[in-house]
């Protein structure tokens, strides 16, 4: 039971993160494509929950499966930012580096995020938005039929709620997943989230998803804790739904206290038949596909190269 003075602070610290760092979070100024990538057009796409607004950014005319005439695939991408964080330009260097590398035209969605949204609300605006995507392909130019989706951290849990709503109304299946440190386990206690390293010279390492911001988290965009266990929430206990995936990347961090939930996640899908390309970015932590630091770089480029490879055969 989290004291009075805690629940300030958490309730101060959560608004800070959705109002600020909502504001000030950017990509970080690496390219990951040497072709000519427009910038992104602004879509508002209806939802049960009222328009949200998406940034389109198409296809590479010169890459691989855009080139000549062909009607390039879509991708739909999903932020990250603890439920709390609505920032979806954070990802910009990704979403540039699948638009040049890939060819498939990028959604990226800026669902709502708390304090205008609780659970399930972001859940389910994201699959409206997927279900827009596949039903437009005619009027935005791309193949709906070809359709991939992908999910950084609580986007990662996203993407797996939205495929599980698909599942659920009889959607047409996705080509391919993408799930970047995701998060699969509302049910784990915010005191659990600790460094998966063995301590370095007696100290342990201190995790970038802490118990203090995993608190805020459940507190706040999962308020009803009799629903964590849900399978939009938990995907990680959502067997049915995980033997429903299409082809996955999953890709982890090394320090990342996330890790051990998406280690199970990836051997049930796999135990469950689904085909999963799984990568563990060593040296770094929960927050490193967005990292600015020069010696996270290299795993930020093995990420892309890990999508370009896994999207490309996918989504041909």
């Amino acid at each position: 039971m989290s004291s009075p003075l805690t629940k300030v602070t958490d309730a101060l610290q959560a608004r800070l993160l959705s109002t600020v760092a909502t504001r000030l979070v950017r990509a970080p100024s690496i390219s990951l494509t040497s072709r000519d990538v427009a910038a992104p057009e602004t879509v508002m796409v209806p939802t049960r929950h009222g328009d949200v607004r998406c940034f389109v950014t198409r296809a590479a005319a010169d890459a691989p499966l855009a080139a000549g005439s062909t009607v390039p695939p879509v991708h739909v991408h999903v932020h990250g930012g603890a439920f709390l964080v609505g920032a979806p330009r954070q990802d910009d260097h990704l979403v540039r580096g699948i638009a040049g590398e890939v060819g498939a035209t990028v959604v990226n969605v800026d669902y709502s995020t708390w304090p205008r949204a609780r659970y399930p609300q972001a859940h389910e605006e994201c699959h409206d938005v997927l279900r827009w995507v596949q039903s437009s392909g005619t009027t935005m130019g791309w193949d709906g039929r070809r359709v991939s989706i992908s999910g950084v951290s609580a986007g990662g849990n996203l993407a797996l709620g939205a495929l599980e709503l698909a599942r659920r109304s009889g959607d047409p299946a996705l080509r391919a997943g993408v799930l970047i440190v995701p998060s699969v386990d509302q049910t784990v206690p915010p005191e659990q989230y600790t460094s998966p390293l063995p301590p370095a010279a007696g100290k342990a390492h201190t995790p970038f998803v802490s118990s203090r911001l995993i608190r805020m988290v459940q507190n706040y965009y999962f308020a009803d804790a009799s629903r964590r266990a849900e399978p939009l929430a938990s995907p990680l206990w959502n067997d049915e739904g995980i033997a429903a995936l299409p082809p996955l990347l999953v890709v982890t961090a090394e320090q990342d206290s996330v890790r051990p939930q998406d280690e199970r996640f990836v051997d049930k899908a796999r135990a469950k038949g689904v085909p999963v390309t799984y990568h563990c970015a060593s040296g770094v932590d929960h927050g490193f596909p967005q990292s600015s630091k020069k010696q996270d770089e290299p795993a930020v480029r093995e990420l892309a190269e890990l999508m370009r490879v896994h999207l490309t055969e996918n989504l041909a």
